[in-house]
């Protein structure tokens, strides 16, 4: 046998050597992150021996060094995805010419076979010495992320450092969620003195673990891909579950839990705009977009932060099939100085348009207040929607009762006629969903028990596709 490794003879390694050298560069982090993602031994490297492309700057004893992002694929509750996690132990994570590709070549196989993508971001940024190829990197992973919007779903985990260029690719994903201790920022908090200003951007917070079981949860319940259609399984609730006469006190999450399938809702963006809900659900069968407003949080009047929530998930849900369901409970338009700072009116638009070009099926419940522009913008049929509920005890009309009768019939109050009962009497007609009903805005108006089932009914009517039955569903009593 001969005596002298290959790598004595011609100076290169064995592959086992190389296997040897890259593993042993690499954070332990890392690989328990993307163990937790995948589903057990499922996951796949690509181009795990790209070494890093160094300039005459840097010291030569990093010449050897493996490029600082792994890629690769594997399964996530049976499905396929892709994933890339940069790893800060090569080179600080360092962002150049060869991790783009990485990533470029990463994203051209989850385009081609249709299926999402998790990028995991912990990098102290470009490599200096670089120049501008660290530069372009960046807008090559910006490319890759802007082509596949819309085709496949993209879930940012921030799980480390993740600041300046790299924090706008995060914020490019469809959902970005962050670990607890990780650093998510355009300029240090110590330079701009805004503390976790970029969070308003995250899904989910969490300890890593928690993060990485949501995202789980998230890639088990998303379509694959934009072309997977609307997905219509059998349903595992009571289709005609009765909610009873149960007060809700404008808790949002708990109306849209009702609506749910078993109660269960994927909440995303919980503390960015608090007004509004946006959640992940499966009713009837159907799996769901749920917006809601919240009218324990400031009457549910939107701002321009809550236009920008809904708009975004609202064009989410259209691109991937996601019908979407929208709860009505809100007082309007929030009025301040600050609010008309940010872009109150382009936020507005966007919202209308999100709603307006929609083509997935749609179905909105007025089940509180819907004042002026509220009852416009969130989900109204002249914005596009395919069936409108009203609860019996909604109220509908482009000012609330009290601020009406003091801008209308202010002049009709007396000693025997007071402010107050000209309020009853106001919702009892001009804001009465009675009216809004005559007037063909509300296609019927019901009651909060049976809010499920009609939503159930709706969904399953507008996904049928031509099918010759809604299998389970009882016709309620007119």
């Amino acid at each position: 046998m001969n005596k002298y490794s290959k790598t004595e003879i011609c100076g290169l390694p064995t592959a086992s050597e190389l296997r040897e050298a890259l593993v042993a560069s690499e954070s332990s982090d890392v690989r328990a992150q993307l163990s937790m993602l995948f589903d057990s031994e499922t996951f796949v490297e690509i181009s795990a021996y790209t070494k890093r492309g160094f300039s005459d700057f840097l010291a030569t004893e990093k010449s050897n060094e493996f490029e600082g992002v792994i890629c690769g694929y594997g399964a996530i509750d049976g499905k396929l995805a892709f994933a890339f996690a940069e790893d800060s132990s090569r080179m600080g994570g360092a962002i150049d010419e060869r991790h783009a590709k990485k990533i470029e070549e990463l994203y051209k196989l989850a385009i081609k076979n249709g299926a999402p993508i998790v990028g995991i971001f912990n990098s102290n940024g470009t490599d200096i010495f670089a120049g501008t190829a660290g530069l372009s990197a960046y807008g090559r992973i910006m490319t890759c992320v802007t082509e596949a919007s819309g085709v496949i779903p993209q879930i940012a985990f921030v799980a480390g450092k993740c600041i300046g260029m790299a924090s706008a690719i995060a914020a490019m994903f469809d959902i970005t969620v962050k670990a607890n201790d990780a650093e998510l920022y355009v300029y240090s908090p110590t330079l701009s003195g805004a503390e976790g200003a970029q969070d308003t951007i995250v899904a989910y917070t969490a300890d890593a673990p928690q993060c990485i079981g949501y995202i789980r949860s998230l890639i088990s319940f998303l379509p694959m891909n934009s072309d997977s259609g609307i997905s219509v399984s059998t349903c595992t609730d009571n289709l005609n579950r009765m909610l009873g006469d149960v007060d809700f006190s404008g808790d949002a999450l708990a109306i849209s839990a009702a609506v749910a399938d078993n109660g269960v809702i994927y909440e995303l963006c919980g503390n960015f705009a608090p007004a509004a809900k946006t959640s992940f659900a499966t009713v009837a069968g159907v799996k769901c977009g749920i917006v809601a407003t919240a009218h324990a949080e400031n009457d549910g009047k939107l701002d321009a932060f809550a236009a920008r929530k809904i708009s975004r998930f609202v064009n989410f849900c259209n691109s991937f099939s996601l019908p979407i369901i929208t709860l009505v409970d809100s007082d309007g338009l929030t009025m301040s100085k600050a609010n008309e700072n940010n872009f109150f009116a382009a936020e507005l638009a966007r919202l209308a348009n999100a709603y307006i070009t929609a083509t997935v099926p749609k179905i909105t419940v007025v089940s509180g207040n819907a004042i002026g522009a509220a009852f416009v913008l969130l989900g109204s049929k002249a914005l596009g929607a395919d069936i409108v509920y009203a609860m019996d005890n909604a109220e509908i009309c482009a000012l609330p009762a009290d601020s009406g009768v003091a801008f209308a019939w202010d002049k009709y109050i007396t000693l025997e006629k007071t402010r107050e009962s000209l309020v009853e009497e106001w919702r009892a007609t001009v804001s009465s969903p009675a009216r809004a009903a005559a007037s063909g805005d509300i296609d019927d108006i019901i009651g909060m028990n049976e809010m499920r089932a009609r939503v159930c009914s709706a969904l399953m009517m507008l996904c049928a596709k031509g099918q010759s039955s809604i299998s389970g569903l009882k016709v309620l009593p007119l």
